[in-house]
């Protein structure tokens, strides 16, 4: 130990704060970095074609989503809407040719913290030049926790599951 008291204080400062990085990003968090985006789509986003009545249903969101343009993947917009308080839905548009293809999950709910313990969910997590794809909260109102998926060929395909902590 540095028999300077103010180098002692700055090597204890500078462990602890390691420290409170490595408890929000563990070393084998999956990255955004990690799965960067294969393609790059430039030019004007093609409108969404719906073929299904879910997308139909919700054509408002899809549409509108997709003319602000990309944030998915490289070429690809997700579309995202709610279904009540503290629930979402999304689809991913190809901006490329206006297909549309279905979310990861039906439903994501994220149930507000109860008390010690809870837990503040992120909803759907992206990012614009990335495959990655974070849902986090309970799909379809079960198994909460966070998925990790990947898009590649125009499909999600799960990567891994971390269970949300127990109540205590």
């Amino acid at each position: 130990m540095p028999r300077n008291p103010i180098v002692a204080f700055a090597l204890l400062a500078c462990v602890g704060a390691l420290a409170q990085v490595n408890e929000k990003e563990p070393a084998w968090a999956l990255k955004f970095a990690d799965f960067a985006a294969l393609e790059s789509f430039h030019g004007k986003p093609a409108k969404p074609i719906l073929t299904t009545r879910a997308q139909r249903t919700f054509r408002n969101a899809i549409v509108r989503a997709a003319a602000k343009g990309l944030n998915f993947a490289g070429h690809y917009t997700v579309a995202e809407w709610g279904c009540g308080s503290g629930c979402m839905s999304v689809a991913v548009v190809d901006a490329a040719s206006g297909k549309v293809f279905p979310g990861p999950f039906k439903i994501l709910s994220m149930p507000m913290a109860e008390g010690e313990g809870g837990r503040e969910y992120q909803g759907a997590v992206y990012q614009r030049k990335s495959r990655l794809f974070i849902a986090d909260g309970c799909p379809e109102e079960a198994r909460c926790g966070t998925y990790y998926y990947e898009w590649n060929a125009d499909k999600f395909k799960q990567l891994r599951f971390d269970p949300a902590p127990a109540r205590k």
